[in-house]
């Protein structure tokens, strides 16, 4: 399993750090999760081949999460390098069906091309496979329907928690996951609902008992800190903040 992180930030505008999305590849399968403003173009420039993608997983549809859809579908229509038909698989939480037959009532025919069929599928706390990998969902405390996805193949495994805040199911669900992913917003003197802070980040780790914890979608704030030494005085496993370009065997 190998990570790409594609985006490390939020919608505030920070020097080279976009908004959310991970390209995870596996042996058959090239999953985007999330994919925020400007996730496309962020393969582009890692050199990832944006067309290779048959899998999106969505944690939730705030702007910064879910709104390279419309381009991806876009550069789809009009590449003629795109191998065709095609099709693309969407794991998403409830609600999405209506977000996307929104989206395409608005764009649908600048966008979809007759070549490429959408299949979404609605997920709350369920296990979805893909070839050789396993994808388990579960519940988290963010919108209404956030989800969050645990990846297993044979022994290699890998957590992502989306956005969220702290909260006993979202422990266990990424409990001895070798790599996390967990989102690390603000600082810890301005804890913000809905969002981890690098303490609860280190305490959560540790309570997952996970290897390896990769911090990410930074506000601006939280980058003035030491989010490491935070995180360290509760987890001694390996610390990672991410960074747009960064790579992970998994």
């Amino acid at each position: 399993m190998k990570l790409t992180i594609l985006g490390s930030g939020v919608l505030i505008p920070v020097a080279k750090r976009g908004n959310s999305g991970y390209f995870l590849q596996t042996g058959g399968q090239n999953i985007l999760l999330d994919g925020g403003s400007g996730t496309i173009r962020r393969m582009a420039d890692f050199g990832l081949d944006y067309r290779s993608i048959d899998t999106i997983c969505y944690t939730h549809m705030h702007p910064d999460h879910c709104f390279d859809l419309v381009p991806l579908l876009f550069a789809w229509k009009h590449d003629s390098h795109v191998e065709t038909p095609r099709s693309l698989h969407i794991i998403s939480p409830k609600g999405f069906t209506n977000y996307y037959s929104a989206l395409m009532n608005i764009y649908g025919d600048w966008v979809l091309g007759d070549h490429v069929s959408v299949n979404v599928k609605e997920v709350e706390r369920e296990k979805v496979v893909l070839g050789d990998l396993s994808v388990t969902t579960a519940r988290t405390e963010h919108t209404d329907h956030s989800v969050t996805y645990r990846f297993q193949e044979k022994e290699n495994s890998l957590f992502y928690s989306g956005d969220t805040d702290s909260c006993d199911e979202l422990v266990e669900s990424g409990k001895g996951a070798h790599t996390v992913i967990l989102e690390c917003s603000f600082p810890d003197d301005q804890k913000r609902e809905g969002h981890l802070t690098p303490v609860e980040c280190g305490e959560i780790a540790r309570a997952m008992g996970c290897r390896r914890v990769v911090l990410t979608h930074f506000y601006p704030e939280v980058l003035k800190c030491d989010i490491r030494s935070s995180v360290a005085t509760h987890f001694d496993g390996e610390i990672l903040l991410a960074s747009d370009g960064m790579k992970l065997e998994i």
